[in-house]
C-alpha cells in the first residue's frame, strides 16, 4: 500500500506522525495568511524610508499577482511529484523572499521580492490545503478544515496589529524576518513527520497552459487594481488590459482542452460539486473582504477608535470566525454531511449583512456594532473552509492538487473583482456626501474620475491631517517655503485657501504692498491706479494716497503758492498773511512779501521769477517730503503686518477648522452610507452564493470518486 492510501484511515485512527504534520501545514499557512495583512501598516515607513511613494501600490500588487498564479501552477506540481518536497520547496521560497524583502534597499527590490515572496504565500495556500485532503479522511477534514479557516480570520485581525507593533517598536525589517523563526519551526515538522505522498504515474508538465494562464491573468488583476484608482474603467489601458485577459483566456481553455497532461483537467468541471461549490466560493470572497476590508474605516472615522484600538474592536468579527469555522468543522465531521451547514451558515450570514444594512448609521452604540460583528464573524467562518470541503468531495485524487488550487485561484479573483466593486461603492459613495458640502470640488464635476483607492480617502485620521495642515498653514502665511510647496500640492487643502496662498505668506504680500505704495507715493500712476482697484487694500491707506504722488502733491502746492502770491502782489493782505505764515515758502518771496507792493506791470515778472524759483526748488522739496513721509508709511505697513501677523492665522485657522467640521460630518455621513452600502452588495453576493449552495446535493463525506477524464491516471497518490 502507498504512502497516500495509509493516509485514509478511517476516522479516528491518524497516526501521531499525521498530526505533527499537521503542525508544520498549519504554521505555513498562518504565514502565508499573516502575510496579506502584516505588510499593511508597515508601508508608510517603509514607503519612507526607501523613497518610493510612486511605487506604493505595487508593494501589494507583486505580491497579489504572483500569490494568485503561483496557487494552479503548484497544485499541478503536487500531481507529477512528491507532496513533500513540493510543499518544502514553498516554504523555502516564502521564507527566502522575506528575508531578501527584508534585506531590500530600494523599492525594486522590495517589488521584486514581494514577488518571489507571493510564489511561495501563494503555493502554501494550495499545497496545505490538498496535503488536508490527502492526509486526513472525509470525515476528519471538516474538523481540520476548520482550524484552516480559524487560521486565517485570526491572521486577518492579528495581522495589522501586529506589523504596528513591529513597525514602531523595532523596525520594518521585522515585518519580514517575523516569518524565519516560523517557518523554521514549520519546515521541521514537515521535514520529520510528513510522508513523501509520491505520484505512482509521472506525467509531462504543461508549460504552455502555465504560460497562458499569467497571459490572461495578469491582465485580468491588473485591470481590476488598477480601474477607478490609477486610472478610468473607460480607459484605453483598462479596456486594452480586459482584451488581453479575454484572448489569453481563450487560448488558454484551447490549450487545456487539447493538452494530454494539461495544467488544470477542464473535465473536472463535470463534477457537480466541484462546479457548484467553486461559483460559490467566487461569490463569497467579496463578501467576505466587504466585511473585513472596510470595518476599520467606519471604526476610526465615524466612532473615533484608534487604529490600534480598531483591531481590538474587530477581534470579536475574529472571535466569530473562529467560533463558526472550527464549529462547523466540527458539526461536519460528526454529521458527515456539510450542505445543512453551508445553508444554515450562508442563511446566517446573508441576514446579518441585511441587518447590518438597515441598522447600521453614525449614531449606533458601538457596543451593538461590536456584538454584530461578532454574529457576522458567526456566519463567515463555515463557509470559508465547509465550501473547500465541498469541492474536494467528489474529486479523484489525481486530480486533487489542481482542483484544490483552481478553488482557491477561482476565489481570489472573485475576492479581486468584488473589491474593486466595492472600493467603487465607497469611493462614489464618500464623493457624493462631500459634492454635498463642497459642490465646487474638482471630483464634483461632471466627468470626473473618483478615485477609489482607500489609501485616498481623506480624512481617516481627519484631527491628525487638519493639525498638520493648521500647522503648515500658519508656518507658510509666516513666510515658510517649504509648508507654502507642501500646501500646494496638498489635495486636502480646500482650493479656496490655497488660491489665496502666497510664496512668503503675509511678510511677501506687505513687502509687495510696500513697493507699490513708495511707488505709488513718489507718482507711479500705474501702481496707484492698481492699489485703488485692489479690494484687498484698506480703505484708510487707498484715502491717503494721490494720484501723482508727492510731485504731484508738490506741482498742485506750487500753483497754489503762485495763485495767492499774484492776488498779495496786488493788494490781497488776506492772501499776504496766508503766504507769510506757510512755513514752507521760501525766504526770498516772503521777504518779496514783506516789502512795499510792487507796482502792478512788475508783477508778471516776479511771478515768472518765483516759478522759476519754485521749479528749481522742486527736486529738493520732493526729497524732503519723501525723507518725511516714507518712513512713516513703512512704520504704518509694519504695525499692520504685525497685527496681521495675529489675527490672519487665527482667522484662516478658524475657516479651516469649520471647513474640519463640514468635511467630518460628510465623511461620517459618507463612510456609514457606503457601509451601509457595501453590506447591501456583499448580502447581494452571499444570496447568489447561496443559491449555488442550494443547488449541492445533500451527500455525505467520502474520499474522492473517479471520472472519465482523458489523460487522467487511474491512481495517483
Amino acid at each position: 500500500m502507498n504512502e497516500a492510501a495509509q493516509t485514509q484511515a478511517p476516522a479516528g485512527s491518524t497516526s501521531p506522525e499525521t498530526r505533527l504534520t499537521l503542525i508544520g501545514i498549519l504554521l505555513g499557512m498562518f504565514l502565508a495568511a499573516l502575510d496579506q495583512t502584516i505588510v499593511s501598516t508597515a508601508l508608510p515607513k517603509i514607503i519612507a524610508d526607501l523613497n518610493g511613494t510612486e511605487l506604493y501600490a505595487w508593494v501589494t500588487t507583486s505580491y497579489l499577482l504572483t500569490s494568485t498564479v503561483a496557487a494552479p501552477i503548484f497544485g499541478r506540481l503536487t500531481e507529477l511529484y512528491s507532496r513533500k518536497a513540493i510543499l518544502l520547496i514553498a516554504v523555502i521560497i516564502f521564507l527566502g523572499g522575506s528575508a531578501l524583502c527584508g534585506l531590500s534597499q530600494n523599492m525594486p527590490e522590495l517589488i521584486l521580492f514581494r514577488g518571489l515572496q507571493g510564489i511561495g504565500g501563494g503555493a502554501l495556500f494550495a499545497l496545505a490545503l490538498t496535503s488536508i485532503a490527502l492526509l486526513f479522511p472525509p470525515r476528519e477534514r471538516g474538523r481540520i478544515g476548520g482550524l484552516f479557516g480559524a487560521i486565517f480570520g485570526f491572521s486577518s485581525a492579528v495581522g495589522p496589529w501586529l506589523g504596528g507593533l513591529l513597525t514602531d517598536h523595532i523596525s520594518w525589517h521585522w515585518v519580514f524576518y517575523i516569518n524565519m523563526p516560523v517557518g523554521a519551526v514549520a519546515l521541521w515538522f514537515i521535514v520529520r513527520f510528513m510522508p513523501r505522498l509520491r505520484p505512482e504515474h509521472r506525467e509531462s508538465f504543461d508549460f504552455l497552459g502555465a504560460g497562458l494562464l499569467v497571459v490572461w491573468t495578469v491582465p485580468l488583476m491588473l485591470a481590476f487594481s488598477w480601474g477607478g484608482s490609477a486610472y478610468a474603467w473607460s480607459s484605453p489601458r483598462i479596456l486594452g488590459l480586459f482584451a488581453l485577459s479575454a484572448v489569453g483566456l481563450a487560448l488558454w481553455v484551447w490549450s487545456q482542452a487539447r493538452a494530454n497532461h494539461p495544467l488544470f483537467d477542464l473535465s473536472v468541471f463535470r463534477v457537480r460539486t466541484f462546479t457548484l461549490a467553486s461559483v460559490a466560493g467566487f461569490f463569497y470572497g467579496p463578501a467576505f473582504l466587504g466585511a473585513v476590508a472596510f470595518l476599520p474605516l467606519y471604526l476610526q472615522v465615524v466612532k473615533g477608535v484608534s487604529a490600534s484600538a480598531s483591531g481590538v474592536t474587530v477581534l470579536p468579527l475574529t472571535l466569530g470566525v473562529i467560533l463558526g469555522a472550527v464549529g462547523s468543522g466540527v458539526l461536519s465531521s460528526r454529521m458527515g454531511r456539510f450542505k445543512p451547514i453551508l445553508v444554515v451558515g450562508t442563511l446566517w450570514l446573508l441576514a446579518v449583512f441585511l441587518v447590518l444594512h438597515f441598522v447600521l448609521s453614525v449614531d449606533t452604540p458601538l457596543w451593538l456594532a461590536v456584538l454584530l460583528f461578532l454574529l457576522l464573524g458567526l456566519g463567515l467562518g463555515p463557509s470559508q473552509s465547509q465550501l473547500q470541503l465541498a469541492a474536494q468531495n467528489n474529486v479523484p485524487l489525481q486530480r486533487l492538487g489542481s482542483a484544490t488550487a483552481a478553488i482557491q485561484f477561482i476565489r481570489q479573483i472573485g475576492s479581486t473583482i468584488g473589491i474593486a466593486v466595492l472600493g467603487t461603492v465607497l469611493a462614489n459613495t464618500l464623493n457624493a456626501e462631500n459634492c454635498k458640502v463642497f459642490p465646487d470640488n474638482p471630483s464634483c464635476k461632471p466627468g470626473a474620475m473618483v478615485q477609489r483607492s482607500q489609501e485616498g480617502v481623506q480624512g481617516t485620521n481627519l484631527e491628525a491631517s487638519f493639525a498638520q495642515l493648521e500647522a503648515r498653514l500658519v508656518a507658510a502665511l509666516k513666510g515658510d517655503h517649504q509648508a507654502y510647496v507642501a500646501l500646494v500640492s496638498d489635495p486636502n487643502l480646500p482650493a479656496e485657501q490655497k488660491k489665496n496662498l502666497v510664496d512668503g505668506g503675509i511678510p511677501a504680500q506687505f513687502d509687495a504692498l510696500e513697493a507699490k505704495v513708495l511707488a505709488a507715493v513718489r507718482g507711479d500712476e500705474a501702481a496707484y491706479r492698481e492699489l485703488v482697484s485692489d479690494p484687498k487694500v484698506p480703505e484708510q491707506l487707498k484715502s491717503q494716497l494721490v494720484e501723482g504722488g508727492i510731485p504731484a502733491q508738490v506741482e498742485a502746492q506750487n500753483r497754489r503758492t503762485l495763485a495767492a502770491l499774484e492776488q498779495a502782489l496786488r493788494g490781497d493782505e488776506q492772501a499776504r498773511a496766508a503766504l507769510l505764515a506757510n512755513p514752507q515758502l521760501p525766504a526770498q518771496v516772503k521777504d518779496l512779501l514783506s516789502g512795499p507792493t510792487p507796482p502792478p506791470q512788475t508783477v508778471p515778472g516776479i511771478l515768472e521769477g518765483v516759478r522759476r524759483g519754485l521749479e528749481a526748488a522742486k527736486p529738493q522739496v520732493i526729497a524732503q517730503l519723501e525723507a518725511q513721509i516714507i518712513p512713516q508709511i513703512r512704520e504704518g505697513l509694519q504695525q499692520a503686518e504685525a497685527r496681521a501677523l495675529e489675527e490672519v492665522p487665527a482667522s484662516v485657522v478658524k475657516e479651516l477648522e469649520a471647513t474640519k467640521e463640514k468635511l467630518k460630518t460628510a465623511l461620517n455621513n459618507g463612510i456609514t452610507q457606503a457601509e451601509k452600502n457595501i453590506f447591501l452588495y456583499a448580502a447581494g453576493f452571499v444570496l447568489i452564493s447561496l443559491l449555488f449552495i442550494a443547488l449541492l446535493p445533500n451527500e455525505e463525506l467520502k474520499g474522492g470518486g473517479d471520472f472519465g477524464s482523458r489523460g487522467a491516471p487511474a491512481a495517483a497518490h
